[in-house]
C-alpha cells in the first residue's frame, strides 16, 4: 500500500514530461511549415544573363593537323665514275663534310703507269713533228732552187701532217687517262653529313656503286601527305607553321603533289625549312597546322552556350530582347568544334540574342534579365 502511494507522484511527472515534449514538437513543425510556405511563396529569383548577337556565315575554317617526315633537299648515294679497288675512305657515319673535302679514293697505280706511258709517247710524237717541220723547211728551200722536185715537197708536207696528227692523238689519250685519275677521287660539293658508309678500303667496286650516302642538312624539306581536299585550300609559296620536337618552325610550301598515293589516297606537300638555328635532323617527325575553308552555312558559338538536347541534338537559349525577358530553347546541330568554339546550324536567325553560358542552370520560359556581352563576335 505504501509502495503504490510513492509511485503515484512519479507517474504524474512522467506524464507531464511526455505532454510537454509533444507540444514542443507540434510547435516546431508548425513554424517549419510556415517558413517553407513563405519560401515557396517568394518565387524563383530572377537571374542575369549575358548575350551576344549572332550572324550566319557561308563557310567556316577547320583546323587540320597532318604528320610527315623531314627529308634532305640534296640526298644521294655517292660513288666513283669508274671501277677499281678502293684505296681510302676518309669519313664515318655521322661525319660532317665541307665543300672540297676528299671523301674517298681508288687505287691509281695502273692509271699512273698509263699516264707515264702516254707522256713519253707524246714527247716522241712532238719530236717527230719537229723533225718533219725541219725537213719541210729544207725541202721548200731546195725546191725553190730547183734542186728537188715538187713531189718531194708533197711527201714531206704529208709527213709533217701525220706527225701533227700523232701529237694530237697522243695528247687526247693523255687527257682521257688524266680524267680517269680525277674520277678516282670523290670530293664533297656541299656541306652535309654522312648518313651511311657502305664500303671499306680494299673493296673492289664497279662504276656508280654507292660508296657513301650523303645528305645536305642545311637545306631540309618536309614531306607531309594530306587528302586532296585539304591540299586544294593551300597555295604554293605561302608560309605555314610546322612543329617538330615541340618546336615551331616556318615552312614555305614548295609544291603540291599531282599524283595520289595508291595506298593512302593522299597527295604529298613539300615544304622548305631553314634549319640553321634549329636542331632538326633528317628523319624527324614533323606536323603541319593547317586551316581549310569548308562551304557550310552556320555560325560560331562558345562551347559554354550549348546544352544537351534529346536524340543526340543540342540546344541553345535565346532571348527576345534586352532587359527583362524570357528564355527560349532552340535545337541546333554541331558541325565542328575546335575545343573552345562550335560551328552550329539550326533554328536560329541573324540578329538572335544568344545566351553565352550557364545553360545548365536554365529552363525554357524562365524569366531573366539580359544584358549585351562585351565578348567579340565568335564569327570573326
Amino acid at each position: 500500500m505504501r509502495d503504490s502511494q510513492s509511485l503515484q507522484p512519479n507517474f504524474k511527472a512522467l506524464t507531464a514530461y511526455i505532454v510537454s515534449g509533444a507540444l514542443l514538437l507540434v510547435l516546431l513543425m508548425l513554424f517549419s511549415g510556415d517558413g517553407l510556405a513563405r519560401q515557396e511563396g517568394s518565387g524563383i529569383v530572377q537571374q542575369d544573363v549575358a548575350v551576344i548577337e549572332v550572324r550566319f556565315q557561308d563557310s567556316y575554317a577547320q583546323a587540320y593537323r597532318a604528320m610527315g617526315r623531314i627529308e634532305s633537299s640534296q640526298q644521294a648515294g655517292v660513288g666513283f665514275e669508274r671501277s677499281g679497288r678502293v684505296a681510302t675512305v676518309n669519313v664515318e657515319d655521322g661525319d660532317v663534310i665541307t665543300p672540297g673535302q676528299i671523301i674517298a679514293s681508288l687505287d691509281t697505280a695502273r692509271v699512273d703507269a698509263q699516264i707515264k706511258e702516254l707522256s713519253a709517247a707524246l714527247e716522241l710524237a712532238k719530236a717527230q713533228l719537229r723533225l718533219a717541220q725541219s725537213t719541210e723547211s729544207r725541202i721548200i728551200d731546195l725546191v725553190q732552187k730547183r734542186l728537188e722536185s715538187p713531189q718531194r715537197l708533197d711527201e714531206v708536207s704529208e709527213n709533217k701532217n701525220i706527225a701533227q696528227a700523232r701529237v694530237t692523238q697522243t695528247q687526247a689519250s693523255l687527257d682521257a687517262i688524266k680524267l680517269e685519275l680525277e674520277k678516282s677521287v670523290i670530293t664533297a660539293n656541299y656541306v652535309g653529313s654522312v648518313i651511311r658508309r657502305n664500303v671499306d678500303p680494299g673493296a673492289v667496286v664497279s662504276a656508280g656503286q654507292p660508296i657513301i650516302e650523303l645528305a645536305n642538312n642545311a637545306l631540309l624539306t618536309a614531306r607531309i601527305p594530306v587528302p586532296p581536299s585539304v591540299a586544294a585550300n593551300l597555295n604554293p609559296g605561302d608560309f605555314y607553321p610546322l612543329s617538330v620536337d615541340q618546336q615551331t618552325v616556318s615552312g614555305q610550301l614548295i609544291s603540291i603533289g599531282t599524283q595520289r598515293n595508291a595506298r593512302t589516297r593522299t597527295v604529298d606537300l613539300l615544304f622548305s625549312i631553314n634549319s640553321i638555328n634549329e636542331p632538326i635532323l633528317v628523319g624527324d617527325l614533323i606536323s603541319a597546322k593547317l586551316q581549310i575553308n569548308l562551304p557550310e552555312k552556320g555560325l560560331w558559338v562558345p562551347i559554354e552556350s550549348l546544352a544537351r538536347g534529346v536524340r543526340g541534338m543540342w540546344t541553345v537559349y535565346v532571348v527576345g530582347q534586352l532587359g527583362d525577358t524570357q528564355l527560349q530553347s532552340r535545337a541546333v546541330q554541331v558541325i565542328y568544334t575546335d575545343g573552345n568554339r562550335a560551328f552550329i546550324t539550326g533554328a536560329l536567325s541573324d540578329g538572335d540574342l544568344l545566351v553565352l553560358n550557364g545553360t545548365h542552370r536554365f529552363v525554357p520560359q524562365q524569366k531573366v534579365y539580359a544584358s549585351r556581352s562585351n565578348l567579340v563576335s565568335q564569327n570573326q
